[in-house]
């Protein structure tokens, strides 16, 4: 036994698995002892949205995860794309359905909009929905597509997506931002837009360490409720996540409940 393991620690067998599962776990020392993580459940109707003033910081990407994880836990919330310019969402999902402008034509029968990514119901926004949006009917569509069950909501990004009537139907709004300059300054200058917020603000970093996420939470007012790391199939626009990421997901699932 002791010659069959020295001669697989010196084939290039043992460092191309090394690579591999450096890869899979984001660890250099992959080899230390794997712990497996069991998802996260939302609480029941919990109501979350996710928005950064800035696009491209992974707000999107962030609810989509959250809300699949949920499901992967036994509650699958509604996710619902909000984001009145450039909705992605269903890019993501690679699927073509039933749209929130959709939905709001069909008052009592929001349900039968709904389709479904994988596990998840699911409401993907619609282009040019700026024009159309209607506090009081948005809200309504909410509570009829998820009485019971939790909701997430992709709010997208920009200062009008903070809508006074909407946020206070909400438990919290995840401010979502990263750590390059640009992104910064847009947290910075979210601040005065949601000082008078009428849901619980939370924070959310992307692309960044623990301690990185540490010293940007310390210079806003917002709770730290987890730190995504960077992750090469996130940064490849791709819908797949490493475990770190999805320990990242569970800890920030945590935190909203």
């Amino acid at each position: 036994m002791s010659r069959l393991r020295s001669w697989l620690d010196a084939s290039p067998l043992s460092e191309i698995a090394l690579a591999l599962m450096r890869d899979a776990t984001g660890r250099q020392d992959p080899l230390e002892p794997l712990r497996p993580a069991r998802a996260v459940a939302l609480p029941g109707r919990l109501r979350v949205a996710f928005w950064s003033l800035r696009a491209g910081v992974g707000s999107t990407t962030t609810a989509a995860l959250v809300a699949h994880r949920s499901a992967g836990a036994g509650r699958a919330p509604a996710l619902l794309d909000l984001d009145r310019w450039t909705p992605c969402l269903a890019l993501r999902a690679q699927m073509e359905a039933a749209t929130i402008a959709d939905a709001l034509l069909r008052p009592g029968r929001e349900r039968d909009s709904l389709s479904r990514w994988n596990d998840v119901p699911f409401l993907p926004g619609a282009p040019g929905l700026h024009a159309i949006f209607e506090t009081e009917r948005v809200v309504a569509l909410i509570e009829r597509v998820a009485p019971e069950s939790p909701v997430v909501v992709d709010l997208g990004s920009g200062a009008d997506a903070l809508d006074a009537g909407l946020l206070a139907t909400l438990d919290r709004i995840c401010v979502v931002t990263g750590q390059r300059s640009s992104q910064l300054q847009s947290s910075f200058c979210a601040v005065e837009l949601l000082r008078d917020a009428p849901c619980r603000v939370g924070l959310v970093t992307t692309h960044a360490a623990d301690e990185d996420a540490s010293r940007i939470a310390s210079r806003l007012p917002w709770p730290l409720l987890a730190a995504i790391p960077f992750d090469p199939y996130l940064a490849d626009d791709a819908f797949a996540a490493r475990a770190p990421t999805m320990a990242a997901i569970d800890r920030l699932i945590r935190a909203l409940a």
